[in-house]
């Protein structure tokens, strides 16, 4: 079907493209799952429906078995609806036309069926097409945004309750393509996908508890902790939060902090908590109590991933994305630092059952060091400046070669530092795959 031909799309400023395939969406009414992605390839353009080439396929094989959906059974859609001036791929979101594009497709052509319960948004296009949000789509990855076509304001404050939902949930993943890629992301995206039948059932993500702001009588056995600092003095404790594996959570400001009775053999868990151990002394004593570290124990597992609790939050988290609240509701976020760190910490030991050697690793090579940093922190480092300094001279002049070289190579100045810029160079200059 031609785009002249196609209502809704005489006005779109793509229209100066030319005559060319709209693919419609494929709506299921009734169906409880919407999946929303980019903009049609040339399977897609070939057969008149979306997500039937190499993604399409993918996504059937690999993906649809995690969410328990399947073809025929599930909505399927596209931000753009027609091929981007012949080609597949599309412009950076920044691009104003293409915000445009995505602007007048959605007003046009978007719908969402009856019985739709959930959404899936996969990438960016899909997220902004749906949500709003323009930036930061990989700190949203693995987690919930209101649905919101044509953007909200509502994403700075927004965590979703698990019961009496009054909007429709858009769980933002990467796009499947991204695989073809960066094939080790799939841990992450597979992840996201089986998440979705519990975000249908709305099991998933759980209300925030009530925050506790009076210090517990004794210290919990299993606890989960993490500090906050004052933004005009980092070396000043503003408050600190803790978190117990029955969701319980308090944040206690530090004036208000005192001294708490701990059993021996206590568990306290930490996301680097080297930072937060001399503060955490402060409010209970440590003779008898057991360290435990979310972000080294993470390292040994997953060595090669991210290791920020945002990161991890968004696969392991019974609660939203609460990252972005930091300045607009301090105390719920710094409930949410513990209360994933709580999470993340129950899925690692979980983890560590099924691969004890990794296990060892944690518990007789990376856990020892805690000491060890503490002391260092505490103490500091000797340094030999004059062979630190020659050392990073020749580090500079390696670095300034490296980057003529590339420069030389591809034939502009090339920002080696930009992983953009480097990886549009090799996948869409070189052809690397």
């Amino acid at each position: 079907m031609l785009v002249r031909d196609t209502p809704g799309c005489h006005d779109c400023p793509l229209r100066e493209d030319g005559n060319k395939p709209f693919v419609p969406d494929e709506l299921v009414e009734g169906a409880p799952a919407l999946l929303y992605f980019q903009n049609p390839g040339a399977d897609e353009v070939d057969q008149g429906k979306p997500l039937v080439g190499a993604t399409g396929q993918m996504m059937e094989k690999n993906f649809f078995p995690l969410a328990g959906l399947a073809r025929g059974e599930v909505s399927l859609g596209n931000a753009i609806r027609c091929p981007w001036y012949g080609r597949n791929s599309l412009p950076p979101l920044k691009d104003k036309q293409l915000q445009q594009g995505v602007a007048h497709c959605t007003n046009a052509h978007h719908r969402v069926p009856s019985g739709t319960k959930a959404i899936l948004a996969a990438g960016e296009y899909a997220t902004y097409a749906l949500t709003g949000v323009l930036e930061g789509f990989s700190e949203w990855r693995g987690y919930v945004l209101p649905y919101s076509p044509g953007g909200s304001q509502l994403v700075a404050v927004y965590t979703p309750p698990p019961v009496a939902w009054h909007d429709t949930p858009v769980l933002v993943t990467n796009h499947l393509a991204y695989l073809f890629r960066v094939p080790s992301a799939q841990v992450a995206m597979k992840r996201d996908w089986s998440k979705l039948p519990q975000l249908l059932e709305r099991a998933w993500p759980v209300r925030f508890p009530v925050v506790e702001t009076d210090p517990p009588k004794v210290w919990p056995r299993v606890s989960a902790f993490d500090t906050e600092f004052w933004r005009d003095n980092p070396a000043k404790l503003e408050r600190w939060s803790m978190a117990t594996p029955d969701h319980r959570v308090w944040v206690v400001e530090a004036r208000d902090s005192g001294s708490v009775p701990v059993a021996p053999g206590s568990i306290v868990i930490g996301h680097n908590i080297a930072v937060d151990t001399p503060h955490l002394a402060k409010v209970l004593s440590l003779d008898d109590v057991r360290l435990e570290d979310t972000m080294y124990a993470d390292s040994v597992l997953w060595s090669t991933f991210p290791h920020d609790l945002n990161y991890l939050g968004s696969l392991y988290g019974r609660t939203n994305r609460h990252k972005h609240l930091a300045h607009i509701n301090p105390i719920q976020y710094s409930a949410g630092d513990a209360l994933h760190t709580m999470d993340v910490w129950a899925a690692l030991v979980e983890q560590f059952t099924r691969d004890p050697e990794s296990k060892w690793v944690y518990e007789h090579c990376q856990r020892p060091l805690l000491p060890i940093i503490l002391k260092a922190k505490q103490t500091g480092s000797k340094v030999d400046r004059e062979r630190a300094r020659v050392a990073v001279e020749a580090m500079h002049t390696q670095q300034r070669e490296i980057t003529q070289r590339a420069q030389a190579s591809v034939g502009w100045p090339i920002n080696v530092g930009s992983s953009k810029q480097v990886g549009d160079w090799l996948f869409k200059v070189e052809g690397v795959r």
